[in-house]
Parts: structure tokens; sequence; C-alpha cells
């Protein structure tokens, strides 16, 4: 019987692929690095590309490197009417500045939670009042995350707003006619469904002078207003029924008639609006 020793150096052949397989890779594995981007700015915008870490991702996706994501409507600073819809749009650009067919992008608002929507262009009307941060976010097939944030839209009703004006008073007694007019300050809040305010002014009758104050409380229907004008005359307040009108412009208008101390008073009321915002009523 003869012993035979294999050479000390037969096994150096293999020792690439031992050493491979002891490693627990393949040479089909690879790591790809993922890059972020983003687009120009507006005045009020900004744009964020964040890296999601993930090392996996396909080199198929290699064309979503250096994309930047951009939100086309609305804008900074626009008013959107209320429970009308509206357009929110946003694009995915490549790095080379065309648009992408991309549509997974989620829109969310910093004030209204409830608030979610999905697309690259979708029509909608649920956002509630208030002014708002709004960002679109797209999750890229190549891992990475881009956000874009719009701020200072503004959702209320179109009649909102804080209105100024003039409220007439003509007083009758007899043949004789007194009046004043003073100034007035109304607030139809965000809703477009509260319209209140006051009002006053100084009559004078027959050498005597009369500070006469109102309080204003009307509700307003689809430009229809109806309600309440209290008068304080002479230490008695008068409950006066009054009707009116407002539209989308900002145009205010309203009137009342009334029996008070045997005389008769006759009101006229004109504001238009002077602000949209409600942030200090």
């Amino acid at each position: 019987m003869r012993l035979v020793l294999a050479s000390p150096l037969s096994f150096l052949p293999a020792l690439p692929a031992l050493l491979l397989a002891a490693s627990g890779c393949t040479n089909a594995m690879k790591v790809v690095n993922s890059d972020t981007g983003a687009g120009d700015l507006d005045s009020g915008d900004t744009a964020e590309g964040l890296d999601s870490g993930d090392t996996g991702a396909d080199s198929d996706w290699h064309e979503y490197d250096d994309a930047s994501l951009v939100i086309l409507s609305p804008a900074s600073g626009d008013f959107l009417p209320w429970s009308e819809e509206a357009t929110f749009a946003a694009e995915v650009h490549s790095a080379d500045g065309s648009v992408m067919d991309f549509d997974d992008i989620s829109w969310s608002s910093d004030i209204d939670g409830a608030w979610s929507i999905n697309g690259r262009s979708v029509q909608d009307s649920a956002l509630d009042v208030g002014t708002h941060a709004l960002t679109a976010t797209a999750n890229l097939p190549n891992g990475d995350r881009l956000a874009y944030t719009i701020g200072g839209v503004l959702v209320q009703s179109p009649y909102s707003g804080i209105y100024a004006g003039t409220l007439q008073i003509d007083l009758t007694y007899d043949t004789y006619t007194f009046g004043c007019a003073g100034s007035t300050t109304i607030t139809v809040d965000a809703y477009g469904e509260s319209v209140t305010g006051d009002a006053a002014c100084l009559l004078s009758v027959s050498g005597y002078d009369l500070d006469t104050a109102y309080i204003l409380e009307y509700e307003n229907l689809d430009g229809v207003l109806s309600g309440n004008s209290a008068i304080d005359l002479v230490y008695t307040e008068y409950d006066i029924d009054t009707t009116g009108t407002l539209d989308t412009d900002g145009n205010l208008a309203a009137d009342f008639t009334a029996d008070v101390l045997g005389m008769t008073l006759d009101g006229t009321l004109t504001a238009t609006r002077i602000t949209r915002d409600l942030s200090g009523s």
C-alpha cells in the first residue's frame, strides 16, 4: 500500500470561489447610492431631496437620480374659495429638467390634518378654512424622497373679510327730518355665514343731541342678508329686522325701518371689503 500526498499548492485555483462563498456575496450583487435634488424655488417655497438610506436600488431607476419636484398650482399666497374645487398640481423633473411620467405624489397641510390627496394633478374642494402651508411629497423608485412646500395659501368663503362703510340714519317726525351718518366696521366670518358689526352716530333733534349706537347681527345665505339691527336710543334698545345683500366682490348693502318714540327711523348701511385677513378680528 502506498500513500500519495497532494501538492500543498493544488487548492489555489479554487481559492477565489471559496473566499466568495465564505463572504456570502455573489458577483451579481451591487450597491447603488441614492442622490437627491431640488428644483428652482419661488419666494416662500421650499424643496427638499431626502436620501431614503436604501442601498439596494435597481440600476433601472438611475433615471430618477438628481430628480426634483415642483408645485405648479396653487402658488404661495393664493386665495382658494372654501368648498369650491381647486387644482393641486405638481411635477417631478429629471436631472436635465424634462417632466417625468410620475404620479405617486401625496399632498398635506400644516393646519388641516384630515386633508390628504394623491396625484400629480387633482381637483379637490375638501381643504378647510385657514392659511395653509401645503407640501407635496414624491417617493421615487430609486429610494429618494422629494418634498416641496408652498405657504400662505388662504382658504375661506369668497364673502369673508373685514368691511368698512357708513350707516346713514334718517329720523322723521311729522314734516321734519333729522339725520346723521356714522362709520361702521363689519366682519364676515371665514365660512361666509355670520355677519357682525357695530356703528354709531349723533342725532341732533330740535337742539338736542341724541347718541345712537347700533349692534349689527346678520346671517348670509348665498348673498342674501337677514337679521337684526339693535339700536340703543335714549336708554332704550330697539331690535329692528334688517335685510340686505352681499356679493363675492366685497360689496355689502342693508336697510331697515322702524317706529321709534313716535318717529320713523330709516337706516341705510353700505360697506366695502377692505381685507380678506381675519386674523385681527
